[in-house]
């Protein structure tokens, strides 16, 4: 098993002082590990049992974002936690996309970055003939059928419109292909699914020449996907940062623009005190706005249900499996202008989206969701001086 290395902590956040540091579980689990740092195993896992017990034995909904960090910290010191914290969180689980989701309607941090990054789309392809969308991780296609719909209503549809559709799941490919052709024939759109049944850095010299090979002008979007991308270990053993290739490759296609959903947080860093901290905060602030939406208990717990599984893998897995790899968006926005992308500053359209929990803000290069004062989401665009200066009016 990894061995916990609980440094102190240099992780600082934009809106000062980590919301929920204060809280009593925070300062437990803090001293739960470094305990384990020191050595003492035991001891250890002797406290962490002690407030798994108490917290179950509360049974309340509103502990259970402290059962959902204790159990991931649970697993990652003694590679399980107890089946009372198992059969616990199962009365709150549901199918993982049904989750994602269900987070996308009710949301606000989901929902308004489907939004947003469906109006940038727009501003680009409206009023083409053609238009090809590479989407990296595409899911079962919802935001891309709204985007079809929103297209429709401004009668800005193109006449043909091909999906180059990226996503490791079979099922979820499948689902995507059969909702985008409905959609098509019920707005009497030309649509051609592309289906490439594979993870984006795995995607072979092959598929990057039939990609090129569409022949319409082209944009890239991406949500909530490209912070699965590992590094990669070449044959030498020296980490490759398959994120840069993948971006470079990318822009070697000349798009029009470049769209990219991702979550704000310090994840991808192989710092466990870092990356519990920056889980901490960022999680915590999602399940305080979660808290504060008007929908049912059951919903709201099946949300956090969402998030829970992210969180062990960031926390409880070991360095090399893991996936769920979130980087702030400064050095998403760095990458972009490093492999060649423009950042795109044409975002004032953003004043039109609001929400009574998350404040809507243009930065440079990319739209804030932000709750509490600090960006949960951020919605990245970029060009490169590709195609027709037309592609790029507002509609």
């Amino acid at each position: 098993m990894e061995k916990t290395r609980f440094e102190p902590s240099t992780y600082s956040w934009s809106g000062g002082a980590p919301a929920r540091v204060g809280r009593p579980t925070y300062e437990r689990l803090t001293a739960v590990l470094q305990t384990a740092d020191a050595g003492r195993h035991g001891d250890a896992c002797a406290s962490l049992g002690a407030l798994l017990d108490e917290q179950v034995d509360r049974n309340s909904a509103a502990d259970l974002d402290d059962v959902i960090f204790t159990s991931a910290v649970s697993r990652r010191l003694t590679g399980a936690v107890p089946a009372t914290v198992n059969l616990y969180l199962r009365q709150y689980e549901r199918p993982q996309i049904s989750l994602f989701n269900l987070l996308a309607r009710h949301l606000p941090t989901v929902s308004l970055a489907g939004r947003i990054a469906n109006e940038l789309v727009c501003q680009f392809v409206a009023g083409l003939d053609e238009v090809t969308l590479l989407d990296v991780g595409i899911g079962t296609a919802q935001q891309e059928v709204a985007l079809l719909h929103k297209l429709a209503r401004r009668g800005a549809l193109p006449r043909r419109l091909t999906f180059v559709a990226v996503e490791p799941s079979a099922d979820s490919l499948h689902t995507a292909e059969r909702a985008l052709l409905a959609a098509g024939a019920q707005l009497g759109v030309e649509v051609v699914v592309r289906p490439v049944l594979a993870v984006a850095e795995r995607l072979t010299d092959a598929d990057w020449v039939r990609i090129g090979g569409e022949g319409a002008p082209l944009v890239v979007l991406s949500s909530f996907a490209a912070h699965h991308v590992r590094n990669e270990v070449r044959a030498d053993g020296v980490s490759a940062c398959a994120r840069d290739a993948l971006f470079a490759r990318l822009r070697a296609l000349e798009p029009l623009a470049l769209v990219l959903c991702e979550p704000n947080a310090d994840h991808h860093t192989p710092s466990f005190r870092r990356r519990f901290d920056s889980c901490w905060n960022h999680f915590g602030l999602t399940f305080d706005l979660i808290g504060r939406l008007d929908v049912a208990t059951e919903e709201k717990a099946a949300m956090k249900m969402f998030f829970a599984r992210e969180i062990e893998d960031i926390l409880a897995n070991a360095e090399e499996s893991r996936c769920e790899r979130h980087e702030p968006v400064e050095v998403w926005a760095d990458r972009l202008e490093r492999t060649g992308f423009t950042l795109h500053e044409r975002l004032d359209f953003v004043r039109g989206y609001a929400d009574p929990l998350v404040r809507v803000s243009a930065q440079r290069g990319y739209v804030g969701l932000d709750h509490q004062d600090e960006t949960l989401v951020a919605v990245l665009c970029a060009t490169t001086g590709a195609g027709p200066a037309g592609a790029r009016r507002d509609v």
